[in-house]
């Protein structure tokens, strides 16, 4: 076998690959240091997670597997020759490529392939060292049995560890039971790795039949026996339960572990959060083409006038519902939360009516019970909002009104009564009122005779946070307003769409046009990214808005607020959250979300 050594420079210096391990990965003292490793099977994940601050890397068939689609178990699967897939990629994209160790994951389970041809190949390529992956300790029961008698096994893994380890390679060395944590040490393993299983969490996700309080607990009991024959081996876990760094954390702080391996966690989880969220960013600019192609020129008129911004069906029939009233002198109910435009849009019916009066205001709250005399008036030196020829009297807060006020505007608009000066209603003015979507229990609410009379002219205003199709087209609104007259033109990025369309907005558009003033006056350049949107996020006063982070959601999480978003339309879903049909029909079925 050959015995030359692999050099491993560290500062400056080289060193033998026992050198290598007391130096790189020395003995931690009260446990300040932690140790990362990432079972890695692409270039690109590999120098991200060095670029993390990963330790060392292990090349294993598992991590390739895992890029190409398929869950880690795979690797048990006699699909190919482990070794040479294993060493092919990790030649072309990792060795060599990293500033730190590289450990070759090697399969005994080749009878033609002795353990020492296994140690002469990772010493000759170059590898710092080598793990025992795939491993028997994946099989259990009869299986097992037969692979140990065959003498493809644990024990060859763990000879050909002990052959690396004479050979001057670093040895680390994956088990589960405490026989096969036993034997590692016999073999002399550097580092030796607890095993919880096949990793939970992501798409892909394996049911754990233990807690992480469970595995801390075997963790802590485990390592305290290797320490008592073994004091220099370094102690690490991986798998199961264990899926985010809270999860680490606890299981280091309560095992006394030196380390933590990830693969899944490290690739897979990430990427497919990431990738999927990212996906949708850029999705979303599929609601800004649309916002073109969505409104006629008659209904752009009206938008344009009634400042009405946005494609969804909602607006497009609330654009169509203003078309058709505003020509005929019927009385109008808007019914919405505050920040949705609602004076604007009475504003909005009288210009488009092209009535000869005035546009007349009234804010009920702050008249109270004055608001009597001021509509109707109380003798011949008072002239009364009802009684101006062709004016649209708009009554903002109209619940609050006293009832015997609005009792009174009932008989009004129903009989037509004549007023002081002799005018009809149907002749001197068009009544517009203004309430909240609806009144609480002891909340204020429309007399039911009023709320019937006009109810033919209701129109009603859809929150934003229920048509989130329509914040990318608010959202550009608000930029050209912000730009107007400056010779450059800011744009939001596609992560930061996606970060306003992941808010719910409880203040409507002054809440989003808040955030984006903000975000813009603190960008340099002409692309608002996600970063200053979430600092003006931050910044708003408390319930102006709901911070939404995305990538904190789970999978299930992030489907049901997609669905609650589009009332649980699967298509509109579909195109919200930027997947196929399929694919949202198969991502809710694996979270049983379908009936």
């Amino acid at each position: 076998m050959a015995q030359q050594m692999r050099k491993y420079v560290h500062d400056g210096h080289e060193w033998t690959m026992t050198q290598a391990l007391q130096t790189t990965f020395p003995r931690q003292q009260g446990g300040d240091t932690l140790l990362v490793g990432g079972a890695i099977g692409i270039g690109m994940t590999a120098e991200a997670a060095v670029r993390g601050g990963a330790d060392f890397l292990l090349a294993l068939n598992a991590g390739r597997y895992r890029v190409m689609g398929a869950p880690s178990v795979s690797a048990m699967l006699p699909i190919g020759n482990s070794n040479s897939f294993t060493d092919n990629f990790a030649r072309r994209e990792i060795l060599d490529r990293v500033s730190v160790p590289v450990f070759f994951g090697a399969s005994c389970f080749d009878p033609a392939k002795s353990p020492e041809a296994l140690v002469e190949q990772a010493s000759e390529a170059g590898y710092h060292g080598m793990a025992n992956f795939p491993s028997a300790i994946h099989f259990d029961g009869r299986f097992r049995q037969l692979l140990e008698e065959a003498g493809i096994g644990f024990e060859r893994e763990a000879q050909m560890l002990a052959l690396a380890r004479q050979a001057g390679l670093m040895t680390f060395g994956y088990a589960k039971t405490r026989t096969e944590i036993s034997r590692l040490v016999d073999a002399g393993a550097s580092m030796i790795c607890l095993n919880f299983g096949w990793n939970a969490g992501g798409v892909l996700s394996v049911a754990q039949s233990f807690t992480i309080s469970e595995a801390a607990d075997r963790a802590r009991r485990i390592f305290a026996s290797i320490r008592a024959r073994a004091p220099e081996t370094l102690c690490f876990f991986e798998g199961g339960p264990i899926i985010s760094p809270d999860d680490m954390f606890r299981v280091c702080a309560e095992a006394r572990a030196d380390g933590y391996v990830g693969g899944s966690t490290l690739d897979r989880v990430p990427l497919e959060h990431s990738v999927t969220e990212r996906t949708s960013a850029f999705k979303a600019f599929e609601f800004l083409k649309q916002t073109d192609s969505a409104q006629s020129r008659a209904l752009s008129r009206v938008a344009r006038i009634t400042g009405v911004v946005g494609q969804s069906e909602f607006v497009m029939a609330v654009l169509d519902r203003v078309s058709r009233l505003a020509p005929t002198g019927l009385p109008v109910l808007i019914s919405g939360e505050a920040g949705l435009g609602r004076g604007a849009l009475a504003r909005g019916l009288h210009a488009l009516a092209e009535r000869q009066g005035p546009l007349l205001s009234l804010r009920a709250p702050e008249v109270g019970e004055d608001a009597e005399e001021i509509l109707f008036g109380s003798g011949p030196t008072r002239r009364a909002m009802l009684a101006r020829l062709g004016a649209t009297v708009v009554i903002e807060g109209a619940d609050t009104l006293p009832p015997h006020v609005q009792l009174r505007l009932a008989e009004w608009l129903e009989k037509g009564e004549l007023l002081p000066t002799g005018l009809r209603a149907t002749e001197s003015a068009r009544l517009i009122l203004i309430k909240q979507p609806t009144g609480g229990a002891n909340g204020p609410a429309l007399e039911p005779s009023l709320a019937q009379r006009l109810e033919p002219g209701r129109i009603d205003i859809t929150p934003l946070r229920d048509r989130p199709e329509d914040i990318p087209a608010i959202a550009r609104h608000i930029l050209s307003l912000l730009d107007a007259g400056q010779a450059q033109h800011r744009q939001i990025s596609a992560a930061g769409y996606r970060m306003l369309l992941a808010q719910a907005w409880p203040g409507n558009t002054p809440a989003l046009r808040s955030v984006i003033a903000r975000a813009a006056v603190n960008t340099k350049g002409a692309v608002i990214g996600s970063t200053a949107l979430a600092a003006a996020i931050r910044d708003l006063s408390p319930g102006a808005v709901e911070v939404d982070a995305p990538q904190q959601m789970t999978e299930r999480d992030w489907l049901l607020d997609g669905l609650r978003r589009n009332r649980f339309r699967r298509g509109d879903t579909a195109a919200f959250l930027g997947v196929s049909r399929k694919t949202l029909y198969n991502k809710m079925r694996r979270e049983g979300l379908l009936e």
